[in-house]
């Protein structure tokens, strides 16, 4: 038996990461978890990771990207914590990855932050305002579809880092157990009942999901 590996020198080598065999070979984790924890290591410092994103790279289901989340959590490397303004509204809710338990990465001032591979800069991009559309994440389907219905045209722009926060509060509503048919009820609930004098932003939304839902979106950690 022998083990044939990938060239990795020289002009023509591919990318490639380098991982400490320890976490890997850590058998207090389910090779699903350790298998989790290498492809987010592919990803470059800073690099926000969502639900939906993960399940896109894979064939394993939502349930089962979250046990593994989970037990990463447990065994320490992964630690999550709250984001929030400056009034204590809870923005999102960042994850930081541990290539080793009790290592961790330098703090750095305005980090440079990298979504879906897309660099933004803390201090410039957050603050520009984009264009929020469809894309393949259901709920957000179903919010804009219900928006164009009601308002004919199309969400209003917001901020990257509002875009941030809004995947950041789906995931958590998802991660509560909230099914998309009782999202798409509520949201449908809320246009037909929606004021005119409402511009319909799913900010609001989504800070009225607590008593909509029956959810604390306090839940990172439950």
């Amino acid at each position: 038996m022998a083990t044939h590996r990938v060239n990795k020198s020289g002009k023509r080598a591919p990318p490639f990461t380098r991982i400490v065999n320890s976490s890997l070979q850590d058998a207090r984790l389910s090779f699903k978890a350790r298998g989790l924890l290498a492809y987010m290591l592919t990803k470059p410092d800073h690099f926000r990771f969502y639900l939906d994103e993960l399940t896109k790279h894979t064939t394993e289901g939502k349930d089962s990207i979250r046990a593994a989340l989970k037990e990463l959590e447990s065994f320490g490397y992964i630690k999550r914590y709250v984001i929030k303004d400056s009034r204590g509204k809870i923005m999102s809710w960042e994850i930081d990855i541990y290539e080793h338990p009790g290592s961790g990465f330098p703090v750095v001032e305005n980090p440079t932050l990298v979504t879906n591979d897309k660099v933004l800069t803390n201090d410039k991009r957050l603050n520009k305002y984009i264009a929020f559309k469809n894309d393949d994440h259901s709920y957000i389907k179903t919010y804009l579809k219900y928006f164009s219905q009601k308002k004919n045209k199309q969400h209003m722009r917001i901020t990257e880092e509002q875009h941030q926060m809004i995947y950041g509060q789906i995931e958590e509503i998802q991660s509560a157990g909230i099914t998309h048919e009782e999202w798409e009820a509520e949201v449908r609930d809320h246009f037909e009942t929606l004021p005119k004098s409402n511009n319909g932003n799913i900010i609001a939304f989504l800070h009225a999901a607590p008593r909509r839902f029956d959810v604390n979106l306090d839940i990172g950690h439950s």
